[in-house]
């Protein structure tokens, strides 16, 4: 049966299919797992600990500058917003000026002139001498 399926019987001819690890090769992993397991109690060596020392550092350094970037970033909006409101109020204020100003511009002319009819001293009245009278 195997001679009607074309490959099967390369498959066959080679050997058994190999579905398990080889001792040897299970010899070399619990040997490699030793290692690591033995190294990991052991710590870091000093190479790697100055390693991570300066992974911390950068970390905080990185950090450190993030927050002055916020920092400047928030201080930047506020002085955005500030001006924008220093503005508006500006320009608020000219236009309640301005209404204002139009509303009682004539009030105020009239109480001026109130005013001055009120304390102005009567003028005296004086005789111009006609030409014809100056001879």
């Amino acid at each position: 049966m195997s001679d009607d399926i074309p490959g099967i019987g390369d498959l066959e001819a080679a050997g058994p299919a190999r579905d398990e690890p080889t001792q040897a090769e299970i010899d070399e992993w619990v040997a490699e797992e030793r290692a690591r397991r033995k190294a990991w109690l052991e710590g870091p060596s000093p190479e790697e600990r100055d390693a991570f020392v300066n992974r911390i550092r950068q970390r905080r350094l990185a950090e450190t500058f993030d927050e002055g970037e916020q920092r400047i970033d928030e201080w930047s909006r506020r002085g955005l917003r500030s001006a924008r409101e220093t503005q508006l109020a500006a320009e608020g204020a000219i236009a309640l000026f301005y209404k204002f100003s139009r509303r009682t511009f004539a009030e105020l002319v009239k109480a001026g002139r109130e005013w001055e009819e009120q304390t102005a001293l009567p003028t005296r009245r004086r005789r111009v001498p006609l030409d014809d009278e100056l001879d």
